[in-house]
């Protein structure tokens, strides 16, 4: 199931990308393949091929850059893009995640959090994150500057979509009970566009029993035998 990650961007699979109801529902104009062997399977989409294969000792980071002017360029345009590899778990997430960090300066945890909040089995593999590591010391931010001189200033709010993301993530990694114990939080601006991207389950809450209710309870613990008057 292809998931939208920012406005015009989407990250999926390789059945997402033979998909043609899907691609249409979501006005798909250019790919990204990659994978070992990836070949354009449709017309009138836009291809970029990467014959990349998912190991840790890959240098995927040489592909970044084309990458991210490919996607850049499609969004300027009006155009939708979709990042896929085999299984939309860890190479088509590397080179989305360079992405989001290129144009919104967040570091590649914070971004890799908000993208499992719409795709949550969303994994790059070990050597992937040490090399989205290293493009955040100061690869990324060279290429913003890049993107910035030759297309202008962005007219994304692509950091606001990434940011509204974060505190999502944040409360799935507390305990479930401690989740069912707290109150629901006032609603905002920022909630709105999680609920979108990601619908709330409704939070099962815990109300302490009446006096009544839990003597009854407590006594219907008990053994049949000691229920029975005189214990017969």
């Amino acid at each position: 199931m292809t998931e939208g990650v920012l406005p015009g961007l989407y990250l999926g699979n390789f059945i997402d990308a033979k998909d043609t109801d899907q691609l249409g529902r979501n006005k798909i104009t250019h790919i990204i393949s990659i994978h070992e062997s990836p070949q354009p399977l449709l017309q009138d989409i836009t291809y970029l091929r990467i014959p990349v294969a998912d190991t840790p000792e890959v240098p995927i980071k040489k592909h970044f850059k084309e990458c991210i002017n490919f996607i850049h360029c499609c969004r300027l345009n009006g155009g939708n893009c979709l990042v896929h590899c085999f299984a939309g778990i860890s190479r088509s997430t590397t080179i989305v995640t360079a992405y989001v960090m290129t144009v919104t300066g967040l570091g590649w945890r914070d971004v890799l959090e908000a993208i499992k909040a719409t795709r949550p089995i969303a994994n790059p593999n070990p050597g992937f994150r040490q090399q989205l590591e290293e493009f955040g010391w100061g690869n990324s931010r060279k290429l913003r500057r890049q993107l910035e001189e030759r297309f202008g200033e962005s007219p994304f709010r692509d950091e606001e979509e990434v940011r509204a993301l974060l505190p999502l993530c944040k409360r799935c990694r507390q305990g479930s009970a401690s989740a069912a114990a707290s109150p629901a939080p006032n609603s905002s601006a920022s909630e709105g566009t999680l609920q979108r991207l990601v619908p709330r389950m409704p939070r099962e809450t815990h109300r302490p029993l009446p006096l009544l209710a839990r003597v009854k309870q407590t006594f219907s613990c008990l053994p049949r035998c000691l229920s029975r008057k005189g214990g017969k």
